[in-house]
C-alpha cells in the first residue's frame, strides 16, 4: 500500500510536520507500506482558479490547467490507498496552504478523466493548534468534509472522534517554552496521531483485500 502524507504548514519542519512524522512512525518496519510525504511549504501548490478546465479538457498526462507541483502529486494520489492531511489551525480553521491543496483535489470530483478516482481510498486528518478551543475540531471536520466529497472512507482514531489533534504549547496554554517543537510534549496528541495512522492503514488494508476477493 502507498500512503500519501501532506503537511499544510507554512513553517518548514515545524510542529505540524513533527506531529505528522510522529504519526508516520506507526508504519516503521512495515514493508507492506510505502510512504510519500509532501511539505507544502517546500513546493508550489497554487490556489484553484475554479476555471472548470478539468471538466472537459483533461488528458491522461494533464489533470489541471495550473502548472505547478500538483502535476506530480496527482499521479501519486491515484496510486495511493490512503491520504493523511495535517494542518495548523489559523484563525480557527485550515491554513491557506492546506485549503489550496484540498481545493486542487477538485479534479477528482469533476474531472472528465479523474472524476471519482479517490473513491474508497482512506483519508485521515490531523490538526495542531497553539492553545485550547482554537479550532482543531473545525479544521479536522473541514478536511473530513473534503474526504466525503471525494467519496473517500474517513478514518477516525481509537483515541478521538474527528481525527488527531495536538497542541504546540504545553497543555494548550499558549505559553512559550524553550523548545520550538512543543507538540512533541503532547503525549496524548501523539498517541492520537499514531492511532489515526494505524486506522488509515487498517481500513486501507481491508479495502484492498476486498478488491482482491472481488477480482
Amino acid at each position: 500500500m502507498k500512503i500519501i502524507a501532506v503537511c499544510g504548514s507554512p513553517v518548514k519542519e515545524g510542529n505540524v510536520s513533527a506531529l505528522l512524522d510522529e504519526a508516520l512512525l506507526e508504519y516503521k518496519g512495515r514493508s507492506d507500506i510505502e510512504i510519500k510525504k509532501y511539505e507544502l511549504a517546500q513546493i508550489s501548490v497554487a490556489p484553484c482558479k475554479h476555471c472548470n478546465w478539468c471538466l472537459k479538457k483533461q488528458t491522461e498526462k494533464k489533470f489541471c490547467s495550473i502548472v505547478d507541483d500538483m502535476a506530480r502529486i496527482y499521479p501519486e494520489l491515484l496510486d495511493a490507498s490512503g491520504l493523511i492531511i495535517a494542518t495548523p489551525v489559523h484563525f480557527g480553521r485550515l491554513s491557506s496552504l492546506t485549503s489550496s491543496f484540498i481545493d486542487r483535489l477538485r479534479v477528482f470530483v469533476h474531472g472528465n478523466i479523474t472524476r471519482g478516482a479517490m473513491r474508497n481510498k482512506v483519508g485521515g486528518s490531523l490538526a495542531v493548534s497553539w492553545f485550547r478551543n482554537a479550532g482543531c475540531e473545525m479544521a479536522l471536520m473541514t478536511i473530513n468534509s473534503a474526504f466525503y466529497a471525494l467519496g473517500m472512507v474517513v478514518a477516525s482514531p481509537d483515541l478521538g472522534l474527528w481525527g488527531a489533534a495536538a497542541f504546540s504549547s504545553i497543555d494548550g496554554t499558549g505559553r512559550k517554552g524553550e523548545s520550538k517543537l512543543l507538540v512533541r510534549e503532547d503525549q496524548f496528541g501523539i498517541a492520537q496521531a499514531r492511532s489515526l495512522a494505524f486506522r488509515v492503514a487498517e481500513l486501507a488494508s481491508l479495502l484492498e483485500a476486498g478488491k482482491r476477493s472481488e477480482d
